[in-house]
């Protein structure tokens, strides 16, 4: 029994809504942003308000991932994306598919990921959503001690830190549901 395995799907959950209000935070950030550009700090109150939000889901949702990964690390990625035989049978069912698709469309390019370069991309996404949840934290400090409107200095690093953040939460749901739409904790029993 791993390390709350019997919550991997409640958990999984969490961090999926987590997830969600993390991704919608960090997009109305960056949106309500890109109006400095331009001298616009009418909304900058609604902004840090996203800037919060934007923070403490990026927290909570790395949090729960990290509760996950454990089970995460055995049963999808030991025992599912590393494992020979998996592989193995996923290259002979690519090749009974790139068979039949051959004579159906000749000469058309194999599509779709492999596990291993899922595997691969979740590793990717793991210090993606570090670097974006660091980025978050910052942007709350700044919004609160040195927002651009009073410190125009900072407005390409609040802004580098804003797409920052938005990107590498888009790009862990994206991955996350990718992910799980293989095979997620709590999958096969």
């Amino acid at each position: 029994m791993l390390f709350l395995e019997n919550f991997a799907r409640p958990l999984l959950i969490v961090h999926a809504v987590a997830a969600a209000v993390l991704v919608g935070a960090t997009t109305h950030h960056l949106l309500w942003s890109r109006h400095y550009l331009f001298g616009r700090f009418n909304t900058y109150k609604g902004e840090r308000t996203f800037a919060w939000v934007a923070a403490a889901a990026f927290v909570t949702t790395f949090l729960v991932g990290n509760l996950l990964y454990p089970t995460y690390k055995v049963r999808v990625r030991a025992e599912y994306f590393d494992s020979p035989q998996a592989v193995a049978a996923e290259s002979a069912l690519r090749t009974q598919q790139h068979q039949v698709s051959r004579v159906a469309v000749a000469g058309a390019p194999e599509r779709g990921l492999t596990l291993t370069s899922v595997a691969r991309l979740f590793d990717i996404k793991e210090h993606w959503v570090a670097i974006g949840c660091a980025a978050s934290l910052v942007l709350l400090v700044l919004s609160r001690r040195a927002h651009p409107k009073d410190h125009p200095r900072v407005l390409w690093l609040y802004l580098g830190l804003s797409a920052t953040a938005c990107g590498a939460a888009w790009f862990g749901a994206v991955v996350g549901l990718l992910t799980a739409s293989y095979r997620a904790v709590g999958g096969v029993t």
